[in-house]
C-alpha cells in the first residue's frame, strides 16, 4: 500500500499506540482487499456498539482502545445501543446484560464518540454530501447515503469501523472508486406507472436486496417523488435481505439522472422486472405466519421520525392497545424529546404505546419477554426478527400494525 507521510507517521506510533494499532489493522485489511492506498474520510459510523451483537469480545475491543488513550480523529457516531438508554429496566433488560452495555458506553465516551445511538446518523446531523468519502458500518445507512445522497462508503465491518474513526482513513476499494459505482443490473418497474403505496417501499427493498445481490442495480420507471422516510424503509430492507450497498434509482440518485448515466459505458448483465405480482409474492414471503394473536407490534427499524410517530397517533384515533399485546415505537432521543414537547409521548402512553429510545427490537433482549408473534411495518425487522427476536413475524403496513395492536390479533 502507498501511504502518505501522515499515515506513515501514524503507523510508526507518532500519534500514540491506539492509532498505531488502528493503522496496522487498516493496512492489513487494505492489502487483503487489494487497495492501493487509504482514502481520507470525513466521518465514521460504528456498529460495534450493542452488546447483543458484539458480545464479550466486542466489549474487550472497545475497552482495549479506550485504555490505550484512543481518541477519534473524525466525527464518529454510534449505531443503536443494545438496550433502551432512558429506561432499560422497563424493557426487562437483564442486569448482567445492562452492565456490559454500560461498559461499552463508557469506553466510547472516553474515546470522544458522538453518542448518537441511531442507525440514522445522516438524519441526526451527520449527513455527508455528494461525492464525500466516509467510513460507515450500518448497512441501512450505507445504502441510503450511497443511493440517495451520492456519498461514498462501503459496508465496513465491526472493529474496522473503530479504526476508521481513530485514523480518519479507510482502504480505497469498492464503492470509493468511480468504476465500481456504475450499474450492472437493470431493474424495470412494471406496475402501471403508479406511485408505490407506503407498505410497498420496504417490500420492494426486500425484493431488490435478495434479487440484486452484490451487483449494482439501476431501478428505472420509479414514479412520483418518495419521501425520505419511504426511501429509508426501502433501502433498509434492501440492505437486510442482501449485501446491497448502492442501488441507482433513476431520477433520484445523484449519479443516475438518466438510465444512461447510471450505466456509463456498461450494458446491463441482466434485467429484473418488478410487477404487481412481484410485490404480492414478496410480501407473503416476508411473513412466517399469516394471522393469529399478536404479542408485540414493533415499529421503528430504522428509527421512526416524528412524522411517522404522528401517523401512528392519527391511525390509533384514540383507541387503546389491546390487553395482552405490546406496542413499541423505536426512535432517537431527539424524536422522543420532540414527542414529549408536542404532547405525542403523553398521548401514546395513555393509549398503551411505549416509546423505546436509541435501540431497536433486533439488538435488544426482546426474547426475555417470551413473545411468540411479532408484527412490524419494517422489511429489515421482518428479515431478521425470527433469528434475533426468536418470534414468528407478520409484515404489514403501518395501518395494519395499528389495527393488530388495537385488536390484539390479525
Amino acid at each position: 500500500m502507498i501511504l502518505s507521510r501522515a499515515e506513515e507517521a501514524m503507523l510508526a506510533g507518532a500519534e500514540g499506540e491506539a492509532r498505531k494499532l488502528a493503522m496496522e489493522i487498516l493496512v492489513k485489511v487494505g492489502d487483503k482487499l487489494g487497495a492501493q492506498r487509504l482514502v481520507p474520510v470525513s466521518s465514521a459510523h460504528i456498529v460495534l456498539a450493542m452488546y447483543k451483537s458484539i458480545y464479550e469480545a466486542g466489549v474487550e475491543v472497545c475497552e482495549k482502545f479506550a485504555a490505550m488513550g484512543a481518541r477519534f480523529k473524525v466525527p464518529t457516531t454510534l449505531d443503536p445501543s443494545g438496550m433502551d438508554t432512558q429506561d432499560w429496566r422497563a424493557f426487562k433488560t437483564p442486569e448482567p446484560y445492562a452492565e456490559k452495555q454500560l461498559r461499552v458506553k463508557k469506553a466510547y465516551e472516553q474515546m470522544g464518540a458522538i453518542m448518537s445511538w441511531t442507525c440514522l446518523p445522516h438524519f441526526t446531523g451527520n449527513a455527508p454530501r455528494f461525492g464525500e468519502h466516509v467510513g460507515w458500518t450500518e448497512s441501512s445507512a450505507v445504502a441510503f447515503i450511497n443511493s440517495v445522497l451520492g456519498a461514498r462508503s462501503n459496508r465496513e465491518t465491526a472493529v474496522l469501523d473503530v479504526c476508521i474513526g481513530l485514523t480518519g482513513r479507510t482502504p480505497e476499494y469498492g464503492l470509493h472508486l468511480d468504476e465500481n459505482r456504475l450499474g450492472t443490473v437493470l431493474v424495470e418497474m412494471k406496475i402501471g406507472g403508479r406511485e408505490l403505496e407506503g407498505w410497498e417501499y420496504p417490500v420492494l427493498g426486500y425484493f431488490l436486496g435478495k434479487s440484486i445481490g452484490g451487483d449494482i442495480g439501476v431501478v428505472d420507471g420509479f414514479a412520483g417523488a418518495p419521501r425520505m422516510d419511504q426511501l429509508k424503509s426501502m433501502l433498509a430492507a434492501a440492505a437486510a435481505s442482501g449485501p446491497l450497498a448502492l442501488v441507482h434509482i433513476v431520477g433520484i440518485t445523484p449519479e443516475a439522472r438518466t438510465r444512461a448515466e447510471a450505466f456509463g459505458a456498461k450494458s446491463p448483465t441482466r434485467t429484473i422486472t418488478v410487477t404487481e405480482e412481484t410485490l404480492k409474492l414478496t410480501r407473503a414471503e416476508m411473513c412466517t405466519v399469516k394471522n393469529g394473536k399478536v404479542d408485540l407490534v414493533a415499529v421503528g427499524c430504522p428509527h421512526y421520525s416524528i412524522v411517522e410517530v404522528q401517523e401512528v397517533i392519527r391511525l390509533l384515533a384514540n383507541r387503546k392497545v389491546a390487553a395482552g399485546t405490546e406496542f413499541w415505537i423505536y426512535t432517537t432521543k431527539q424524536v422522543r424529546d420532540l414527542a414529549e414537547r408536542m404532547g405525542c409521548y403523553a398521548e401514546l402512553s395513555a393509549l398503551g404505546v411505549k416509546i423505546a429510545t436509541e435501540t431497536c427490537m433486533l439488538i435488544s433482549p426482546v426474547e426475555t419477554w417470551g413473545f411468540k408473534t411479532l408484527m412490524t411495518d419494517s422489511g429489515k425487522c421482518a428479515y431478521y426478527a425470527p433469528m434475533q427476536c426468536k418470534t414468528d413475524v407478520i409484515f404489514g403496513s403501518t395501518a395494519d400494525c395499528v389495527e393488530a395492536a388495537v385488536r390484539g390479533k390479525v
